[in-house]
């Protein structure tokens, strides 16, 4: 990447310690699918599936061998591999220091304290330590978001429709999981964290944050 990116974890004050402790909780792939529309800013039927198609007609062929089209085709049409349902995803906010990448305020309803990762290569290599010791694999980086009415192909864990591309997610996704949330413990974080009101991340610049380590 050609511009500077701080990771932020926007949470609750009561889930900040544990967080700034290292202790990582990763939702399941299907975690955001499943919960109702009263969760606004986390909602998401569509995260986690693994194919979105545009489908022009579908057909089935009567006795004789012709082919008659179905109508009501209500597209995307979409798909989940049950494989998916096994990776577990931790989710955090990218500043970058884009002027045209300004800080939503939607996002402030994940909660008002902002946990910023000063050093964000740090921070990645103990994620990917302590998943090693589990044997486990850990990929990342940052969600694209493409056009839900145009878009044919593959979508996975680090694709998502634009409506949600105010939240310029940066995604930490864990293999060979349960099928149920995780914790992943790193270590103390607080010599590469700081911790502050999530209402002051409009006013953060990347080039401004202290790095360690």
């Amino acid at each position: 990447m050609s511009y500077k990116v701080l990771l932020i974890k926007i949470l609750p004050e009561y889930w900040v310690d544990d967080f700034l402790d290292g202790n990582l909780y990763l939702n399941t792939n299907m975690y955001f699918a499943n919960l109702d529309e009263s969760n606004r800013v986390r909602f998401d039927p569509f995260d986690g599936i693994d194919q979105s198609r545009q489908v022009k007609e579908i057909s089935i062929a009567a006795p004789g061998g012709d082919w008659t089209p179905i109508g009501g085709i209500i597209n995307p049409v979409v798909f989940r591999r049950k494989e998916s349902e096994r990776l577990n995803i931790l989710c955090m906010y990218a500043l970058r220091d884009q002027p045209d990448k300004p800080f939503d305020k939607r996002n402030l309803a994940f909660g008002d304290v902002a946990v910023v990762i000063g050093n964000p290569i740090e921070f990645i290599r103990r994620v990917k330590s302590a998943a090693t010791a589990l044997e486990k694999q850990v990929f990342h980086g940052p969600v694209e978001y493409v056009d839900k009415s145009t878009h044919d192909g593959t979508m996975g864990p680090f694709r998502k429709f634009k409506e949600h591309d105010y939240q310029n997610e940066f995604r930490i996704v864990m293999t060979n999981g349960t099928g149920s949330a995780c914790r992943l413990h790193i270590g103390n974080i607080r010599d590469i964290a700081v911790k502050g009101p999530s209402k002051d991340i409009p006013m953060l610049q990347p080039s401004t944050v202290k790095r360690d380590a």
